[in-house]
């Protein structure tokens, strides 16, 4: 199917479904899979969604996590079997991808495809939903791609529709107008609620709602910052004593969650947190975001972060953002064991890096060009990490008027550079990762891609200036500056 750049692409859903259904009966027919997989939680949850269900077919499977899927990896994938099933990425690799496997391998995918000359190369066996007219940034992630797959294997799949909106959710898919998961993502969500795995409902959308005390739950809340209370334990008992909410079970001593609260006093402090926002001058776009769906999972422990979908996905972010991109898919396979302790820890220790980070970017300032904000955090911020903090920094650091470029250092010299926008500047004409893969097409070593609204990129340090330079002309031309 062709792709062309700028080429407005009509949406056919029945041709979706159809070309997975003609995918997942190919699929049956080989053996000896090896599943590639990309590290965060979308790629995480895409990868156990492939091996559960290649594995219920009877299938041998082997698998490998990468953060980036590059031109050097391709000798240590084609050792480890015979099918080479690639899952959220490989369309903006195709033309590598084709040049090492011929037609001989697959790819569920929902990032932008790579264009040479215009044109996307020809890859057989190859699904993602921009070309077919539905939108891969904000309906449906590569967990969901990969979701859907699974189902035309064996409609028995239906319970992998958790780890389609775990994905979804990590690829912060609600994070529209709305606060909701939309398009594909809702039909997912439907299989999910007919089947009794999840429930959806309209709550307050803080981090940790499930699972951190009252005092942890505000006081390490970093998205949205809540003013006089993020990072700040004193302010914040003394405003949850001013509205009477308790902070521990008065019959066990267990402290207390905001999900333990009764409706009334969750509705209190939800009323109350809007107010201090307002008092501080939050813009409107972040004012909406605090209150949305939130997604639960009634087969998990209620106590767990894993009850929640959000902090189900984090966690697994987390994880794979400390190097442990094992403990990740552990999860996701079903391990609540000594895989999920580990986890937890992780998750801890994520969220206190962030914290750093943070404070980092205050100290050190952001940078402000014509088109972009950008700041370089050297080795000081984990370039894992690094984009993750650039889009926290909406609505507290910079303004929400132009994207941010977030700039880390490699282990092996190069720098990554993470790209992060929100979704008014996508609607302005906005795209980071279209901007990225053009540029990766332009300057030699540079390689890069992604989303509309987050992308990264690989670059070689003499490389850097350049770079800068072509993201000002690309952003410049998007936005019409």
């Amino acid at each position: 199917m062709d792709y062309e750049l700028g080429k407005e692409v009509v949406r056919n859903e029945e041709g979706f479904f159809s070309a997975i259904r003609e995918f997942a009966n190919e699929i049956k027919k080989r053996d000896d899979f090896v599943v590639v997989f990309h590290h965060d939680a979308d790629g995480s949850a895409s990868g156990a969604i492939a091996i559960k269900a290649l594995e219920r077919e009877g299938k041998k499977v082997s698998s490998i996590c990468l953060k980036q899927l590059y031109k050097e990896n391709i000798p240590q994938i084609q050792e480890l079997g015979k099918t080479f099933l690639f899952v959220d990425f490989g369309s903006g690799q195709l033309d590598y991808l084709v040049e090492a496997f011929g037609e001989d391998f697959f790819v569920l995918d929902h990032h932008q495809p790579v264009l040479v000359d215009g044109l996307m190369p020809l890859a057989k066996w190859h699904i993602n939903p921009l070309l077919f007219g539905i939108n891969g940034g904000t309906e449906l992630s590569g967990s969901g791609v990969t979701f859907f797959f699974a189902l035309a294997l064996n409609e028995k799949n239906f319970d992998l529709s958790v780890l389609g909106i775990v994905g979804a959710l990590g690829d912060m898919q609600d994070s529209n107008h709305n606060c909701s998961l939309i398009g594909l993502n809702r039909k997912i969500l439907d299989i999910g609620v007919k089947h009794n795995l999840i429930e959806v409902k309209k709550d307050l959308r803080l981090y940790g709602r499930v699972s951190r005390p009252l005092v942890s739950f505000l006081t390490f809340s970093t998205n949205p910052l809540l003013p006089t209370l993020t990072a700040n334990e004193d302010n914040v008992k003394a405003f949850l004593t001013q509205l009477e909410i308790p902070l521990k079970d008065p019959f066990t001593e267990k402290w207390l969650t905001y999900n333990d609260l009764p409706f009334e006093k969750q509705r209190e402090l939800t009323s109350a947190l809007l107010v201090l926002l307002l008092e501080n001058n939050t813009p409107e776009w972040k004012l909406k975001e605090l209150i949305g769906e939130v997604y639960t999972f009634k087969k998990e422990d209620p106590s767990s972060p894993l009850y929640d979908g959000k902090e189900f996905a984090t966690m697994l972010n987390a994880c794979s953002r400390n190097k442990h991109s094992e403990i990740a898919l552990s999860v996701c396979m079903g391990d609540r064991n000594e895989g999920y302790s580990k986890a937890i820890a992780l998750m801890d220790a994520h969220r206190e890096n962030l914290r750093k980070g943070i404070e980092f970017v205050k100290q050190k300032g952001v940078e402000e060009r014509e088109s972009f904000y950008f700041f370089d955090a050297g080795n000081s911020i984990d370039e894992s990490i690094v984009g993750v903090i650039a889009g926290m920094l909406y609505g507290s650091i910079i303004q929400e008027n132009k994207p941010i470029i977030a700039l880390a250092h490699n282990e092996d010299g190069s720098i990554k550079a993470s790209g992060r926008g929100t979704s008014e500047l996508v609607r302005r004409g906005l795209n980071i990762g279209g901007a990225l893969k053009e540029i990766s097409q332009i300057v030699e070593g540079v390689e890069g891609g992604g989303h509309k609204i987050a992308a990264g990129m690989k670059i070689p340090s003499d490389k850097l200036n350049i770079v800068l330079d072509l993201l000002e002309e690309k952003f410049c031309e998007q936005l019409e500056l």
